[in-house]
This record gives C-alpha cells, sequence and structure tokens, in this order.
C-alpha cells in the first residue's frame, strides 16, 4: 500500500500541482511553510529561516504542516510580530516527497495565489524522478549549498540560489560532561546524527571506526554520539547500539535533548567528528563550528562550502556506488557518495589531540570564515537577486 501511494505521489500527483503565474512581489509579506513544530532537519530549516527574514525586518507569516506535531518542544520560538495579511509569496521547506500533502492541505486555489519558493535540500549528484518532478511547478528554487545548486540548476528553469542555513551560535547548556559522567581532562569525541536521514549516509559506524583507531593511542579519549531516532522500529539503530555494548568509552544516547543541551554537549567537545558520506548542507558541522569546536568532515559534498584546510580537518574520500534502503536513496542508477577513511579520520584526532592550542586557533579561522560565508548568502540577499533576476 505505502509502495502505491509512493508511486502516486511521484508521478501522478505531483503532475497535478499547477505553478503559480505571479510575480515575485517584495512588498507583500511572505509565508513560511514547512513542519515548525517537529524534530527534523527540514523543521529546522523552516525556524532558522523564519528567525532569519524576521530578524532582516521581512514581514512574515507561518504555516505549520507537521505530521507530528510536537508543539510543547518547540513552544515560544515562533518570532513576534508575525504579519495577518495575505502572503504574496512563500517558501516551503518541504522535499517534493513532503510537497503534495502540504499543498492538498492548504488548498490547490490557495497554491497559486503566491510566487511558490521550494527550499530543497538534496545530498546526492543524482535526481530522483519525484524530485525533478517536483521542480516544475515552483518559481523559484533555494538551496543549501554549490554542491545542490550544481545538481539541481540543470533540471529547472526557475532561479536556483544558494542561501545556506543561517546558522548563529546559540545557547549551550554548561556541565553536559557532568551529566553524562565523562571526566574532564578526557578527551571528548562528538557526532549528532538523525538516523531516520538514512543512518548509512550519515555513517556513523565509521565514526565510531575512527574513534577505536585512535583510542588505541589515546586512553583517556572519549566518544559521545547523540542519535535521533526510534530503537524500537529502527534495527540499524539498534544493531549500531549493541555493536559498542560493553565499550566504556563509547556511548550512543537517544533520549531527547535540548538544543541548548545539545549545543553544550558540542563546546564541551574536544573533537567534531562527522564522516558522512553526504550532506545537503551540514547543519551539525555549521553549529559545531560555531561553538568553535575543531570540526573533523568528509571533505565532499555541502559542507565543502565552509569547510577546507586552512579551518578544518577534511577527510578526503573516494567516491562509491550509493547502495541504501531508505526509499529517498533506493534503486538510483548511477548514484555515487563517499567513503570516508577512519585511518585518515583519527590521524586527524591525533593532531587536534597533540596540539590544542593550534586546533582551537583553527577551529576559530572556521567561525570566521562560516560567519562571512553566510552573510554574503543570506536569505534577504537571495531575495534581492530574486527582484534582480525579474527586473532583468
Amino acid at each position: 500500500m505505502r509502495t502505491t501511494y509512493r508511486f502516486l505521489r511521484a508521478h501522478v500527483l505531483q503532475r497535478l500541482i499547477p505553478r503559480s503565474r505571479l510575480a515575485f512581489n517584495p512588498r507583500k509579506p511572505m509565508e513560511i511553510v514547512g513542519y515548525l513544530s517537529m524534530a527534523v532537519g527540514v523543521g529546522e530549516s523552516a525556524r532558522l529561516c523564519a528567525g532569519a527574514l524576521a530578524g532582516a525586518g521581512q514581514a512574515i507569516s507561518l504555516s505549520d504542516v507537521s505530521t507530528h506535531p510536537d508543539e510543547k518542544s518547540f513552544a515560544g520560538w515562533a518570532p513576534s510580530h508575525l504579519s495577518t495579511e495575505p502572503p504574496g509569496s512563500r517558501i516551503w521547506h518541504l522535499n517534493p516527497p513532503m510537497l503534495p500533502r502540504a499543498i492538498l492541505k492548504k488548498g490547490l486555489a490557495n497554491f497559486t495565489r503566491a510566487f511558490n519558493i521550494g527550499y530543497f535540500a538534496w545530498e546526492l549528484e543524482v535526481v530522483p524522478a519525484e524530485w525533478r518532478n517536483g521542480l516544475r511547478y515552483m518559481n523559484a528554487i533555494f538551496v543549501p549549498s554549490e554542491f545542490t545548486r550544481r545538481t539541481i540548476a540543470p533540471l529547472t528553469k526557475a532561479p536556483v540560489i544558494v542561501v545556506p542555513h543561517p546558522v548563529t551560535e546559540k545557547a549551550a547548556t554548561e556541565g553536559m560532561r557532568e551529566k553524562f559522567g565523562i571526566e574532564k581532562d578526557a578527551f571528548l569525541v562528538s557526532f549528532i546524527f538523525s538516523a531516520g536521514s538514512s543512518i548509512n549516509r550519515k555513517n556513523p559506524q565509521a565514526v565510531i571506526d575512527a574513534f577505536r583507531i585512535f583510542a588505541a593511542e589515546c586512553p583517556n579519549a572519549f566518544l559521545l554520539m547523540k542519535a535521533s531516532g526510534n530503537v524500537d522500529k529502527d534495527a540499524d539503530l539498534r544493531e549500531l547500539i549493541a555493536s559498542v555494548a560493553g565499550d566504556i568509552r563509547i556511548r550512543i544516547v537517544t533520549d531527547r535533548l535540548s538544543d541548548a543541551d545539545i549545543n553544550g554537549l558540542i563546546r564541551s567537545s574536544d573533537a567534531y567528528l562527522s564522516l558522512h558520506r553526504s550532506e545537503g548542507f551540514g547543519l551539525t558541522v555549521a553549529e559545531a563550528i560555531m561553538q568553535g569546536t575543531p570540526v573533523i568532515s568528509t571533505a565532499w559534498s555541502g559542507t565543502v562550502d565552509f569547510c577546507d584546510p586552512d579551518n578544518s580537518w577534511p577527510v578526503a574520500s573516494p567516491l562509491i556506488p550509493v547502495v541504501d534502503t531508505h526509499p529517498e536513496f533506493a534503486g538510483l542508477k548511477d548514484a555515487v557518495w563517499a567513503d570516508p577513511s577512519p585511518e585518515i579520520a583519527a590521524a586527524h584526532l591525533r593532531e587536534i589531540f597533540r596540539v590544542p592550542a593550534l586546533a582551537r586557533e583553527k577551529a576559530g579561522k572556521a567561525r570566521e570564515f562560516l560567519l562571512r560565508y553566510l552573510a554574503e548568502n543570506s536569505y534577504e540577499k537571495a531575495l534581492q537577486k530574486l527582484i534582480a533576476m525579474q527586473a532583468s
């Protein structure tokens, strides 16, 4: 039944949605549509967008289309002074598989009464049919990285503009080491990931492998990974947790943590290690940089926009065929992603461990670079580009 629905959604519903013929009007309010009350990446994307646009003085309204809302966790986050006027444009922080349900919920006629911008975060160089069909009814596309722009731009005549997630330095809980029983002098390595976003793509096993190579020479090392996912329903996550059972220097936490707790964990770490196979942007990597933590990251896909050898520790990676059971990636022909080396990552951990002062200095450069990069590619700048493109 689910397979049938996915087929109909990809090849029928996506083709039935009409494209708005309205021009972009910067003088009218902008509506942010997304999973605003869900603890998922696209939900955070929408929340960051709303905060950035409101902060820039743009009149906005919000439309929460969450499938599994958690209002308690996200109460009070929304900007004040929201507009009550009908929007002239919308930014849909939903990837194409999520769009038909949300658009039908709001009404097809309502959809065409605004200039529609899709914020699409695809992670590979091969785009599935459903995503290509979803491009056809958007008036413009915002993407989080140059990697994603190069992939999507050839598939649409609509403007495709890079707008990285507007990451800011957020509150960080003190005492996170004590909370998890980690010694003050331990060399703490952390990694945050969502198992629902394809545990294979996030590649936590490579993080464990790299840490174990490093820990053989560093007795006081500790790896703490925060995983989002349902352990009861996710066999891969259960298998990952079982693989570290009995290892007193590795812990995988699946409890719900507040954003401040997660930021506190990252800030108290000596290194943040992300050996992802591919990222559309790399939100947790950027958040680690904002917290001033030295970052080791796969040298491929979205993170290369702000991670380079001058400010972080990139892990050179050969590309291998994508093999995954996740619905988004299963069956994609000719798709590849990175296979980062745990040995190279372990060598980077040794360098950070041996010269911590230089590592922190390098991490400071990463933060300075990221702040400049985000300012140069803000939502405000993207909307100005749209106005200029329309005028020409």
